[in-house]
């Protein structure tokens, strides 16, 4: 069953929340920040945000990562 499109997306982000989870930047101690907005995936406006290029980096790793 596919599940419908809101439900989707806040799949999407708990999925992705969860690979960020604990992750923090070991200069600055702060945690990247993850914002979806939208009402379906292919509507999705999707940002990352971090408080330098390493954290930005590990955290893109840690999204691509398998489970």
């Amino acid at each position: 069953m596919i599940p419908s499109a809101p439900q989707s997306v806040e799949l999407f982000k708990n999925h992705t929340e969860a690979k960020l989870r604990g992750l923090l930047c070991p200069d600055h101690l702060q945690a990247p920040k993850l914002v979806v907005k939208g009402e379906s995936l292919r509507d999705a406006t999707i940002s990352l945000s971090a408080c330098c290029s390493k954290l930005a980096e590990m955290a893109n790793k840690a999204i691509a990562s398998n489970p």
